[in-house]
C-alpha cells in the first residue's frame, strides 16, 4: 500500500522544490566597494527591458532618484540625503534588463554613513549591502 503511494509523494514534493525559485545575486562595485543585493526573478520578470540605443531606459534618472525618496521616506536618517554617485548598469545574466545602482551619502548627528540602492526599470527599489572587506 505505502509502495503506491510514494511515487504519488515524490511527484507532489518534487514539483514543490522546482517552483522556488533562488534570488538573483547582484554583486557590483561603485567607487572600489562591493555592493551585493539580491533581486528575486518574479521582480525581474516584473520589470521592463531595455536595449541600448534604441530608445530611453524606462526609468530615468530623475524617477530612480524618486523612487529611492519614496522608499525612504518614513525614515528620519534620510530628511538630508546627497547622492554621491549613480550608474546604469546590466543585470548579469538578464540580457537587456538594467538597473541602477545608486549610492546616497546621509548625515545624522555629525556622522556620514552611505547607503547603497538598486533601482529596477519599472521603479522597485532594493537595498544593496556593502560587503565588508577581507583581513589581510
Amino acid at each position: 500500500m505505502l509502495l503506491r503511494i510514494l511515487p504519488l509523494l515524490f511527484f507532489l514534493f518534487s514539483g514543490n522544490l522546482q517552483a522556488s525559485q533562488y534570488p538573483v545575486e547582484v554583486v557590483e562595485f561603485i567607487d572600489n566597494i562591493r555592493v551585493v543585493a539580491f533581486i528575486n526573478e518574479a521582480d525581474i520578470d516584473k520589470t521592463l527591458s531595455w536595449i541600448p540605443f534604441e530608445g530611453t531606459p524606462p526609468v530615468t534618472v530623475g524617477g530612480a532618484l524618486g523612487a529611492i525618496k519614496g522608499y525612504v521616506a518614513a525614515d528620519p536618517e534620510f530628511a538630508k540625503m546627497e547622492l554621491t554617485e549613480i550608474e546604469l548598469k546590466q543585470i548579469p545574466h538578464h540580457q537587456s534588463y538594467w538597473h541602477y545602482l545608486v549610492r546616497i551619502k546621509t548625515t545624522l548627528e555629525g556622522k556620514s554613513r552611505s547607503h547603497y540602492f538598486i533601482v529596477l526599470m519599472n521603479g522597485k527599489v532594493i537595498q544593496g549591502i556593502r560587503e565588508p572587506s577581507s583581513i589581510k
